[in-house]
């Protein structure tokens, strides 16, 4: 296709293009539309291509992006393929329709080019993703209300649940402490996949959004350690604090920071031995303070460690020492550092030790 398409489309082009059932739009280096496809009529509600050709692009479409940010010259796909000579793949877009509606679309723009190699204009395919989207909005809106929901009523059944374990009621016979235990773990694993469904429902639409503070860690783990501490007992593990006198200020999300070192503490006592001590350690390290956790337990296979933030990833000994679980915990974890400017590195040794390493920005 040269520059001589622009002035006349021929007939089997125009048949070419009306079989297609994404949406095709021919724009000059201008922008404007100097012809369509039948599906892209159908797709923004248009009757007629006449209603569409000579118009253009942008104010007709008046994209916004996945965030919701307007597309203007200066950031529009279509006119980094015209200004660059780029094609552009899979760019998410909202456009609006004839009605007003939106539309959620696929974009992928082509540039056009002579025989000298000079740009003179654009292919733009339009792929309706509209019913996809509503879908996962859907199941995000869903998985978020159902946990939300849960959160409260698995609390006070938690709660209850401590509150006879201390023995503050009464003292329990063995019988009665081993059942109990087992309850609390229950409640735990569900309290961990509600927690999990609950993130994971946030983070691909970037619901989550950090709000920075000055957070003293010894703080958070206190608060982590109040309630894992059932759950260490139950799995015969004592977690231990590994401190000085000095106080460590990171710069985070309070609420992001407390779910990052319950989740890497909650892991630790999760896979490891029985009758061993977790250590958890905080340094500074010039403009960072370094978070450590150190178990004795079944470790992280050398072949799987490249694969440990996948979603939904758990190792073959993970799933035969602990069956249930989500794998969604440490990519939460490796999220919710990227949000809070961090980074998250493990050294792990099968059947030996596994320390993870966090370093946040200090305060």
């Amino acid at each position: 296709m040269q520059n001589w398409i622009f002035k006349e489309i021929t007939e089997e082009v125009r048949h070419f293009m009306d079989s297609i059932g994404d949406g095709i739009l021919v724009v000059n280096k201008n922008g404007i539309i100097l012809s369509c496809n039948k599906s892209i009529c159908n797709i923004l509600g248009y009757k007629r291509k006449e209603d569409l050709i000579g118009r253009p692009t942008l104010p007709l479409l008046s994209p916004i992006d996945a965030k919701g940010t307007p597309i203007t010259k200066k950031n529009a796909a279509l006119f980094e393929s015209i200004n660059k000579g780029l094609k552009i793949m899979n760019a998410i877009r909202q456009f609006i329709k004839k009605d007003g509606s939106r539309l959620w679309s696929s974009i992928t723009t082509t540039p056009v080019k002579d025989k000298n190699n000079m740009v003179e204009g654009a292919i733009l395919i339009i792929r309706d993703i509209n019913e996809e989207k509503q879908q996962e909005e859907y199941q995000a809106d869903f998985a978020h209300i159902a946990s939300h929901n849960l959160r409260s009523p698995l609390g006070n059944v938690m709660w209850a649940t401590e509150y006879l374990l201390s023995n503050k009621p009464g003292v329990l016979n063995e019988q009665q402490s081993t059942y109990l235990n087992d309850c609390y773990k229950t409640l735990k694993e569900m309290n961990r996949l509600v927690n999990d469904l609950l993130s994971i429902s946030n983070i691909p639409y970037k619901k989550i959004k950090p709000v920075y503070k000055k957070v003293l860690l010894e703080n958070t783990f206190a608060k982590v350690f109040n309630d894992l501490q059932y759950y260490a007992r139950s799995h015969n593990i004592k977690i231990k604090l590994i401190t000085k006198k000095q106080k460590h200020f990171i710069k985070a999300d309070e609420n992001h920071a407390r779910t990052i070192l319950q989740n890497i503490i909650e892991n630790a006592v999760r896979y490891s031995f029985s009758h061993t001590d977790i250590k958890v350690e905080f340094k500074k390290e010039k403009k960072y303070i370094i978070f450590s956790c150190t178990n004795q337990g079944i470790g992280i296979p050398e072949n799987k460690k490249k694969f440990i933030f996948a979603k939904f990833f758990r190792a073959g000994n993970a799933v035969n020492k602990e069956g249930q679980g989500t794998g969604l915990g440490l990519y939460i974890v490796k999220e919710l550092i990227n949000l809070n400017q961090g980074q998250i590195w493990f050294t792990s040794e099968e059947n030996k030790n596994t320390t993870f390493y966090i370093k946040f920005l200090a305060y």
